[in-house]
């Protein structure tokens, strides 16, 4: 099998790969930052599951993209990559072979390109293959933890589980390469840029979310919905409301002490999250600089705003105030100085407080808050890389990449970003479905349950048959879903 060559590695590639491998690891300690996150604004008796979860997820998502998505998202595809990228050209998908021996050969290659990579090692000059999979690796399975918090408390483990695999494997590298592929189409017709993430990574996995969460509608009690009122079952399993809920009990974090140190560690991830996105080591300061300013105004906003949008500050409002200010910036930490990287995040503290009370409004049942932290900041950072991005005076020369007006770049990263979630949501809808439907078919089949009898039309028997599938059990929505796991 043919490789790509190279001489031995200089100073500058070791450096290079071994910065990407801390980076990496800074990000891969946010699954850390995301469990304890999740666990401390659930409710106790479902600590252990969500816990779980969190682990599972990185398991899943490992596999998943491993055995697909990396080489969907990365591969050469049609075109490979002699020189620099041809304008002419552009692409929707990578590579759709996946031996294993392709993607890790057996070679004395120091920086291990195989062929069907040229693309991936033109973007990534002086870096090893193995840490470019590594770290790329650890940003896919931050989409699918982001999901997690969305539908605590009442997804079922296995559906979790299923999901996360599909959305790495399939979904997340499929939009993904349109965007960091080479000859991604988005990249190369509208221009879109995103450079670390506020849309490849948490728009889309923040509209999974939504998804997940509208399907599987809020808690029992929550907005004082009942999962009896459009599914009836027979006698025997009826089960009643647990009595005298008040909404608060939803919205009381059990942990704040979990949340607050999961912040910081977020926080910290985020350095390598935004940093180990650069292919030039000399830019790191700047953007480790920008990325920590915008978190800090992000958790400012949120606290000065809270008040008088929610009724009073909270410190769940300042924690998602920070992680919305960096959420926020990761589309344009390395293209904006300090100055507006801290408006960005003024603007994203604002858009949490404001996107979690709209939810309120539409009775969306979220936990953790992920879908106004990263969705609706997600939107709001891939906006702002064409209203403040600095082409011709910051680390990057952007000019060659950027359209000259701001205003024609930012109708077209808007634009983006609206194709990028309206087809996320389409497929992780159709995930979610198919998922739920298999499920029940299997419990069904295993259990031998008498059918449920749903009112309503095709459409609304499918959802609920779906949601029923992927939703824990009355009993154990009310007790709390660790019973799935045996106790020491």
């Amino acid at each position: 099998m043919k490789v790509a060559m190279a001489q031995a590695p200089s100073t500058q590639q070791e450096l290079s790969s071994l910065w990407l491998l801390i980076a990496g690891a800074l990000v891969f300690f946010m699954n850390a930052g995301f469990a304890l996150l999740e666990t401390g604004f659930c409710r106790h008796n479902n600590a252990t599951n969500v816990l779980a979860k969190n682990l599972v997820v990185f398991c899943s998502a490992t596999l998943a993209y491993w055995l697909f998505g990396f080489g969907l998202m990365y591969g050469d595809g049609y075109y490979e990559c002699p020189g620099e990228a041809n304008p002419n050209l552009f692409s929707f998908f990578g590579r759709i072979d996946f031996p294993f021996e392709l993607q890790f050969p057996q070679t004395s290659n120091d920086l291990a390109f195989p062929e069907g990579f040229s693309c991936l090692q033109t973007d990534w000059p002086n870096h090893s293959f193995a840490a470019l999979f590594f770290f790329q690796l650890v940003f896919a399975g931050t989409a699918a933890t982001i999901v997690s918090g969305a539908v605590a408390e009442r997804v079922k483990f296995w559906a979790f589980f299923l999901f996360s695999f599909f959305l790495v494997g399939l979904l997340y590298p499929f939009t993904g390469h349109w965007i960091w592929g080479h000859y991604g189409w988005l990249k190369e017709v509208f221009k879109f840029r995103d450079f670390a993430g506020s849309t490849v990574v948490h728009s889309v996995g923040g509209t999974a979310a939504l998804v997940g969460a509208w399907l599987l509608k809020p808690r029992w009690g929550r907005f004082n919905y009942d999962p009896r009122q459009d599914i009836e079952l027979n006698q025997n399993s009826q089960e009643k409301a647990p009595p005298n809920i008040s909404q608060e009990a939803f919205t009381r974090p059990s942990n704040l002490g979990y949340a607050t140190l999961a912040c910081l560690i977020l926080w910290m991830g985020w350095l390598g999250f935004n940093g180990g996105s650069t292919t030039n080591l000399e830019y790191v300061p700047h953007i480790v600089a920008t990325t920590t300013i915008a978190g800090a105004t992000g958790g400012t906003m949120a606290i000065i705003c809270s008040p008088a949008i929610i009724g009073k500050p909270s410190l769940s409002s300042i924690i998602n105030g920070i992680l919305g200010g960096l959420v926020g910036v990761t589309a344009s930490s390395a293209y904006v100085d300090m100055t507006r990287g801290a408006f960005i995040g003024f603007i994203s503290g604002f858009v949490v407080v404001i996107g979690g009370k709209f939810l309120e409004k539409l009775k969306i049942d979220d936990p953790a808050g992920a879908i106004p932290v990263h969705l609706f900041c997600g939107a709001w950072g891939t906006i702002a890389v064409g209203l403040f991005s600095q082409p011709e005076s910051l680390v990057y020369n952007t000019h060659p990449f950027f359209h000259n007006n701001p205003f024609v770049q930012t109708g077209y990263q808007l634009l983006g970003w609206l194709i990028v979630c309206s087809v996320t949501l389409i497929l992780s809808l159709a995930i979610w479905i198919a998922i739920g439907l298999f499920l029940y078919g299997w419990e069904n089949a295993a259990t031998r349950n008498q059918p449920v009898i749903i009112r309503g039309n095709w459409w609304i028997k499918i959802i609920t048959l779906a949601r029923k599938g992927i939703r824990v059990s009355a009993r154990e929505e009310k007790v709390g879903s660790d019973g799935f796991f045996y106790k020491l």
